[in-house]
């Protein structure tokens, strides 16, 4: 864990996977709040100690940047104020597979799962990438990493696929209809 004092107001904190289990701090939507705040708070006496803070009639803006192996903490010191305020930001992918050769791509596209997903179809240097519609459920990415490799990319990557590449084909996912009209039914 590194600390950086900026200004008077900003700290900079640098958390590794350990630190983070030290301190309980977990980001993820499922995460439970209080011992997220319980460890914050501990965080912030430490930081307070390092730092040379004084923590009466002082309140702290958090602001964290959760990684894949490191968290960061961006900390503004303020005056007072009567209301608390927690800010994550997470970060945006999206799920892509690639598939490394057109056999690979028929396979899959022969299995019945491959119908009832909605996505679009993109050869980009002799890889053949499949962007679904939704974000793909448990059951979706053990089918497709049987023949290919699911991984999740940034919004910029899908773009940059979506742009350069070229698209073979779109598949809109199948609605479901739950009750038919009478007049439907013969």
């Amino acid at each position: 864990m590194t600390i950086d004092r900026l200004s008077e107001g900003m700290i900079l904190v640098t958390l590794m996977r350990d630190d983070m289990t030290r301190y309980s701090l977990d980001f993820n939507d499922d995460a439970d709040g209080e011992r997220t705040r319980r460890g914050l708070t501990r965080l912030m006496v430490r930081v307070g100690t390092e730092c040379g803070l004084d923590h009466h009639n002082k309140c702290y803006l958090i602001e964290a940047l959760p990684g894949k192996e490191s968290c960061l903490l961006i900390i503004s010191v303020r005056a007072d104020t009567s209301r608390r305020r927690y800010r994550v930001k997470r970060e945006n992918t999206v799920d892509v597979c690639r598939f490394l050769t057109i056999d690979d791509l028929l396979l899959w596209m022969r299995r019945p799962e491959s119908g009832r997903l909605g996505y679009s179809l993109y050869v980009l240097s002799d890889s053949y990438y499949l962007l679904p519609e939704y974000p793909l459920t448990n059951a979706e990415r053990a089918a497709l990493n049987e023949f290919g490799v699911v991984t999740r990319e940034s919004p910029v990557a899908v773009a940059r696929v979506r742009e350069h590449g070229k698209r073979l084909q779109e598949h809109p996912r199948r609605r479901h209809v739950k009750y038919a009209p009478r007049s439907a039914v013969i």
